[in-house]
C-alpha cells in the first residue's frame, strides 16, 4: 500500500543485495534492472542529502538465479556506492538474521528504514517482515525494487507499506503532516 507519510525519528535507506549474481536470464533484464538502479541511485542521493544512513547489504555466497559469472560479486551496473555508505555482509535471506544490521540501525539512532534493492520476493520481503523483531519499522521504495516474477513488486506493493521520494523528502524537510495515533 501506498502511503502518504512515515514514521521514525530518524531514517536509513538500506539496499538489499544489489549485486550481478542474482542477475535474471529474462530478454528484459537489461531494462529492468537499469530502472531499478535509477530508483536506488535517487534514493540514496536524497538520504545522503539529508544526511541519513545509506546501507548496503552484500550477499556472501552463490546465487540461486543460476548467475555465475566471473562479475558476480559486483554491484549492479551503474550503482552509485559512495565511500560513506556502509556495507553489511550477510549470508541468509533477511539482512537481520546472523548479521550486525540490527546493532548498526540502533547504534545509530534509526527506528525506521527504507527498503530498495532485490530480489524483492525473497531477500527484500523477508526482511521487511522481521524488521519488526528488531524494532525496527520499515517500508519499501517505490519504483526500486528488482523481482524475480513479472509481478512480484505488484504483488509487494499490496502487502507492503510502500513510500514515494516526494513522502520522504517532506518527511526530511518537516513537512509532514504528524500522525493521528500512536504505535
Amino acid at each position: 500500500m501506498i502511503v502518504d507519510k512515515v514514521w521514525g525519528k530518524k531514517l536509513a535507506l538500506v539496499v538489499v543485495d544489489p549485486q550481478r549474481k542474482f542477475t535474471i536470464p529474462s530478454p528484459d533484464w537489461d531494462s529492468k534492472r537499469d530502472a531499478a538502479v535509477k530508483g536506488i541511485n535517487r534514493y540514496a542521493r536524497l538520504f545522503r542529502e539529508y544526511g541519513m544512513p545509506v546501507i548496503f547489504i552484500r550477499y556472501i555466497g552463490k546465487s540461486h538465479t543460476g548467475y555465475d559469472g566471473e562479475d558476480s560479486e559486483e554491484w549492479l551496473q551503474g550503482l552509485e556506492v559512495e565511500p560513506s555508505d556502509i556495507i553489511v555482509p550477510k549470508e541468509n535471506m533477511s539482512c537481520f538474521k546472523q548479521t550486525e544490521l540490527a546493532d548498526k540501525l540502533h547504534g545509530l539512532g534509526v527506528e525506521t528504514i527504507i527498503l530498495c534493492g532485490m530480489l524483492t520476493e525473497f531477500c527484500v520481503a523477508s526482511t521487511y517482515f522481521t524488521s519488526g523483531d528488531h524494532s525496527i519499522v520499515s517500508y519499501l521504495a517505490h519504483d526500486a525494487l528488482l523481482a524475480y516474477q513479472s509481478n512480484g513488486n505488484d504483488a509487494a506493493y499490496v502487502l507492503c507499506n510502500t513510500v514515494k521520494e516526494d513522502v520522504l523528502r517532506n518527511y526530511f524537510e518537516g513537512k509532514q503532516a504528524p500522525f493521528e495515533e500512536e504505535f
